[in-house]
């Protein structure tokens, strides 16, 4: 397989010729399992970059016909209906490369550019004249030039030419059999005869991609890079899920991950599978990467489960039970109160050693958001059952921020934000004096830091207002997340962690004693779209338990009043 930095670059390549999208998506997934053919295609591209003749034009689109035709023809005399299909793809391939050449490159732009150039305000002229003379091949014959003045001899103009008459010749090879023959043969391999043809070739090159990964069981973290480099983010997402798809991403855009692999959905293994996991580490991490988790709109924070400190005799049982997470309770709820399909899951496997320090960061725009972390992993951060330390970052700068060595850990998590092109929810450790990411995912709620923040206002206690506006009403203790549910109240509680989403889903609003923006309570309110304040510690949450029965919470500032004893 092609190695991850060796398909960026090609990529880069055809995002510099190449100007229709399909077209670039047809050679990359080409590139994938055969190296020969990406030399094949730089070799074309590196000439055309060059200063060349029409001659030698012509004679490297004949180059590339005939590997069309004998690819094609191989094709034809194949027995297996896997190798027919491989064939007849990658003929098609150099098909598209020359369609791109003659018609959707910078290569092509750039003859016509030279032509306005040359012929300034005449070019429109020359170009509509030499159109029509080389209309068709179809008129068996050629229009006379009515410019006799023009200069045909001229070799721009014969460039531009032997565009015309290859894009001729290209439509004619389709019709004359090569076309029907691809749509029969792909329809058989994807046994569907109903797609138009872009769709059904885009579904051919899709199932011979994830027919030939899912023979591998386990894939490393470089390939599911390349997956994600393709443009089809919602295929690969349904086939490693959305952990493992931004773990992906973030190996793709060179920041480090730790050791990981994935069990794609659909995909049962043995422990003689696990074989090929390196085993240098002590211990590993078991998670989820479900196909609807971590995406755009919703987190499924803590939806289902995942294992820390495993050692590798237990890896085996712990897939099991990430795998049986699809059927908690809570999940059931939660796609059923957000109208979401039901999950496939697939398993990442990482390396996992104590961190020093791990935390989240939510960003709010490209140079700012919230930085939370506690000591050790963070499991009690995202859980709810510590209090994390925060850094609120506006304009890329924040008061005696957290560094490791020289780096500033909410600096690089902004600089991180632009390689991803998106306002990020990260997951962070720092290990052995480095700076590593556990996680990344689309925010899906942003948190509204309001100037209120830390304004007190009268009478009241103070937290983390963690999910904004502003509610009142009647607050209920709960001890155990089995405690009956009674709706319409404001949640009072130490913590919660995912079975409390029924609880939740029932209440106008919620108090947590321990927790910061950005642990499991603040995320799931913030999708509710229930105030929420977090982090008030144990004492003034009993005095709200014990003194209080109607009470304000502000999400915008971290105030709570108590309206009534």
């Amino acid at each position: 397989m092609i190695k991850l930095e060796d398909f960026k670059n090609f990529k880069n390549v055809l995002e510099n010729m190449i100007t229709n999208k399909a077209f670039r998506s047809r050679l990359m997934f080409e590139v994938i399992d055969d190296e020969t053919f990406e030399i094949d295609i730089l070799k074309y591209i590196n000439i055309l970059s060059k200063k060349i003749t029409s001659d030698e034009l012509n004679n490297v689109f004949n180059d590339i016909r005939k590997n069309t035709i004998e690819f094609y023809e191989k094709s034809k005399k194949a027995i297996s209906k896997e190798d027919k299909i491989f064939l007849a793809l990658r003929s098609l391939a150099y098909f598209y490369f020359l369609e791109s050449m003659d018609e959707h490159s910078l290569f092509s732009d750039n003859i016509v550019k030279e032509i306005q150039k040359k012929y300034h305000n005449d070019y429109l002229n020359i170009i509509s004249q030499i159109d029509r003379a080389y209309l068709s091949i179809d008129t068996k014959e050629i229009a006379k030039l009515n410019n006799e003045k023009l200069d045909i001899s001229d070799d721009l103009l014969k460039k531009y030419i032997i565009l015309k008459q290859w894009q001729d010749k290209q439509h004619h090879f389709f019709d004359e059999g090569f076309g029907e023959y691809l749509e029969k043969l792909q329809q058989d391999y994807c046994n569907d005869n109903t797609m138009d043809s872009f769709s059904l070739e885009q579904y051919a090159l899709r199932k011979r991609l994830f027919d030939s990964l899912s023979k591998r069981k386990i894939l490393d973290l470089d390939t599911c890079s390349i997956l994600t480099e393709l443009y089809i983010k919602k295929f690969v997402v349904k086939y490693i899920g959305g952990k493992m798809y931004g773990l992906s991403v973030l190996n793709s855009k060179g920041i480090k991950v730790p050791f990981t692999m994935v069990i794609p959905t659909g995909i049962e293994v043995s422990q003689e599978d696990l074989k090929i996991l390196n085993k240098n580490y002590d211990y590993y991490s078991v998670r989820s990467s479900a196909d609807i988790e971590d995406g755009e709109k919703n987190s499924f924070a803590g939806m289902f489960d995942s294992y820390l400190n495993v050692s590798f005799k237990d890896i085996l049982e712990n897939i099991t039970k990430v795998k049986n997470s699809i059927n908690n309770h809570r999940l059931k709820e939660y796609i059923q109160v957000n109208g979401l399909e039901e999950p496939h899951m697939a398993v990442v496997i990482q390396s996992f050693k104590e961190p020093t320090y791990a935390g989240v960061w939510i960003g709010n725009s490209d140079d700012s958001g919230i930085l939370e972390w506690v000591n050790g992993n963070g499991e009690k951060l995202v859980s709810g059952s510590s209090t994390p330390h925060s850094e609120i970052w506006t304009a890329n700068k924040c008061d005696n921020p957290l560094k490791i060595g020289n780096q500033t850990v909410g600096s690089k998590m902004i600089e991180y934000q632009k390689k991803v092109c998106t306002n990020a929810d990260f997951e962070w450790m720092i290990l052995d004096n480095e700076l590593v990411m556990l996680q990344f995912r689309p925010v899906t709620k942003k948190v509204n830091i309001s100037d209120e923040y830390g304004k007190s206002e009268g009478e009241g206690l103070f937290g983390i207002p963690a999910a904004p506006g502003v509610i009142s009403g009647e607050g209920r203790y709960l001890d155990s997340p089995s405690d009956e549910i009674i709706p319409n109240k404001i949640l009072l509680a130490m913590m919660t962690d995912p079975n409390w989403l029924p609880h939740l889903m029932n209440s106008k609003g919620a108090v947590t004693a321990y927790g910061g923006f950005l642990c499991h309570t603040a995320i799931v309110c913030r999708e509710l779209g229930i105030p929420c304040v977090t982090g008030i510690g144990e004492d003034l949450l009993e005095e709200l338990i014990n003194n209080c029965e109607n009470i304000e919470v502000n999400g915008n500032s971290g105030n709570i009043k108590i309206l009534s004893r």
